[in-house]
């Protein structure tokens, strides 16, 4: 009764005036152009090929994943209900996750189906926003407030925690069971030179970026994961040692494929490889998690009821792969690199996915060993 009463709060208080992303333009450049970049910005329907895809695959009548990926929407009941439609025309749906929503949130009620982000809108032509600046700034279109929630990165397990579909499956998780709270704002804003405003005011010298960089970006796969080779002469044994780097799993959403390609080249052409035609050929150095339905078939996640495969690997943790390759001589190269695609091929294929930014692979860390 009480998660009901709080999620009956959250949809209510979203009914004051909303701000559109644009109006931050006019204080906040380049936080603007960053989070229109961003994969927030993109979380709608309207702006996400896959997300879009997997809705109607899932249901086309009903929208269970507005909470977090429309949260400003005005009608979040009626569209979780099935008794509304996506509107593209509704700016507050369109905004996918905005900067007025994200800035609204004033506490996370935690649930165990999901969290739930509890706004702190009301009604009023000018809002309080609040952020982690012990000193903010007020402006002609709102008030400001330091929240800690914005400093712990509590904030970002409103929708970033974890989520059950209604079999009780937890079809994803990012916050760690063992470390309930990891400093998601340090990784995935980093601190850029500059102020948060426009005009700068009080002379900052840094302000967290809003560009959210996460699978989507090269230079946090690159970053995510570290590679170590090692050759042994006598046994002809290559040891390959995969850490993940993260605060979380590595594998945090079903849809993703993530794996070290390692080549051996002799004066140029490729001798040896850990898979030719497939990365599930090499099962040790392949993460990847695929969901069965209770006929024990894959199935995306709403029919989900555990796990058909479940290739992940713990945050901070290494692995350890070994091979027997052929003996190698003087002046072969061995090479290993990350390989991490946002939607494994087999699933872009099955939806129809086509955006060329997600179905192409993202090229992560790389790693070479001469042989003398």
């Amino acid at each position: 009764m009480k998660t009901i009463f709080l999620f009956c709060l959250v949809l209510l208080s979203l009914q004051a005036k909303y701000l559109d992303t644009q109006t931050c333009k006019e204080c906040h450049e380049d936080i603007y152009y960053e989070h229109t970049h961003s994969m927030h910005h993109k979380a709608s329907l309207f702006k996400d090929e896959v997300h879009a895809k997997v809705k109607n695959a899932v249901n086309k009548e009903k929208y269970s994943c507005a909470l977090c990926h429309m949260p400003g929407s005005s009608n979040l009941r009626a569209l979780m209900k099935g008794e509304a439609q996506p509107d593209p025309s509704d700016k507050r749906q369109s905004d996918g996750v905005s900067c007025y929503y994200c800035h609204q949130i004033k506490d996370i009620y935690h649930a165990k189906a999901y969290n739930i982000n509890i706004s702190s809108a009301k009604d009023g032509l000018k809002p309080t926003m609040m952020a982690n600046l012990k000193d903010p700034d007020d402006s002609d279109k709102h008030k400001a407030a330091y929240n800690e929630i914005y400093t712990n990165s509590k904030v970002c397990m409103g929708c970033h925690s974890h989520k059950q579909n209604k079999f009780g499956f937890e079809v994803c998780r990012t916050q760690e069971k063992e470390a309930p709270q990891s400093d998601c704002i340090k990784c995935h804003m980093p601190k850029a030179d500059g102020g948060n405003e426009k005009f700068n005011k009080k002379g900052r010298s840094e302000y967290a970026t809003h560009n959210f960089l996460g699978v989507h970006s090269p230079e946090m796969v690159k970053k995510a994961v570290k590679l170590e080779l090692e050759y042994d002469k006598e046994s002809n044994l290559l040891h390959l040692y995969i850490t993940n780097k993260t605060g979380h799993y590595l594998i945090t959403h079903p849809m993703r494929l993530k794996f070290a390609k390692t080549i051996i080249k002799r004066d140029g052409k490729v001798i040896w490889s850990n898979f030719k035609n497939s990365p599930l050929e090499d099962k040790e150095a392949t993460f990847l998690v695929v969901l069965k339905d209770k006929d024990e078939k894959p199935t995306l996640p709403n029919k989900a009821v555990g796990y058909k495969i479940n290739q992940n690997l713990n945050e901070k943790a290494t692995k350890h792969v070994v091979y027997k390759v052929p003996k190698l001589q003087k002046g072969d190269e061995i090479i290993t690199e990350w390989v991490s695609y946002i939607v494994n091929p087999k699933i872009a294929k099955k939806l129809g996915i086509t955006t060329p930014e997600i179905v192409n692979p993202v090229l992560g860390s790389k790693e070479s060993l001469y042989i003398y």
